[in-house]
Formats: C-alpha cells, structure tokens, sequence
C-alpha cells in the first residue's frame, strides 16, 4: 500500500497484504530535504524531470515538521480500523529499512 491519505484507507488497507508505514523521525526527514538542497544547489536531481530544480518551500518544511503530530494520529486509528488481520510494519529508522530490503533481497 502506497501512501497515507486517510481518506481512501476503507478501499486500499483490506485490499493489501501488507502495510509498511515508513515512520522517520522528522528531524531525519528534515535533515533529508536540507541534505538534498545543500547536495544540489538549486539544480535537478538525477530522479526528477528535467528543469524541475531543487528548492526549499517553507510550506513543505513545515508540513514535515508538524505531520506526526498532525496526521500520525489520523493514520494509526485508520490503520487500527481497517487492518483487520492484516500485519502492519512499522520503519522507524534507516537502519530498519535497509534490515527489510537486505531480507527481501535474501530470498530472490
């Protein structure tokens, strides 16, 4: 399942296998966007469209900042509502991510 709008949570969580809820701490999150800029310098990363440069947006800065506090509630309580059975994983660090995709990667 892709994404955390709360509002389609009914249709897409009894649908899918599983759940990863990507959880950063946003510290880390915003150190990403900082780390991003500073690397980039106003120009376009290799994985965006060409001329779409980077750039800081204080909106997205703050939407980051204050998305915990804001939407995490809104996610877990959709989560608890319409998971069922279903197991939800939660990554709470970079470390735990890469744990994930090196286990993936084990078995192929």
């Amino acid at each position: 399942m892709d994404g955390t709008n709360t509002s389609t949570f009914d249709i897409r969580v009894p649908r899918s296998d599983l759940v990863i809820w990507v959880r950063m701490p946003r510290w880390l999150c915003v150190w990403g966007i900082l780390s991003r800029r500073i690397m980039n310098r106003g120009g376009t990363r290799p994985e965006m469209a060409p001329g779409c440069p980077e750039k800081m947006e204080w909106q997205f800065f703050r939407f980051v900042w204050t998305w915990e506090k804001v939407y995490g509630p809104r996610v877990a309580a959709g989560l608890t509502a319409y998971a069922g059975d279903r197991p939800v994983l939660v990554l709470k660090s970079r470390r735990e991510m890469r744990d994930l995709l090196d286990l993936i990667g084990a078995g192929a």
